[in-house]
């Protein structure tokens, strides 16, 4: 059985914070799957377990750079809302 997606809904200042240059590193592919997500003016995040992994990963293993920081603070919120914290 396949995990069900997770969806996370953005406010427009955490969506403005993954809108971002990108900048160099190995985080490109997954901003750009993020951003994808929300070229059309939306909101919501789905991720995937995969998806949702390296997200956590990004937001707690790979230091404090720029793009680290934006997940951090763009998804912190969601995540939290999400697990009822």
């Amino acid at each position: 059985m396949q995990a069900k997606p997770i969806e996370l809904e953005l406010t427009a200042h955490e969506v403005s914070l993954l809108q971002e240059p990108a900048g160099s590193g190995g985080h490109q592919a997954l901003h750009a799957e993020l951003l994808e997500q929300l070229a059309a003016g939306g909101t919501k995040l789905t991720l995937n377990d995969e998806q949702l992994g390296r997200v956590i990963r990004y937001m707690t293993q790979y230091g404090s750079g720029g793009f680290q920081g934006r997940l951090r603070q763009a998804l912190s919120r969601p995540l939290r809302d999400l697990l009822g914290l």
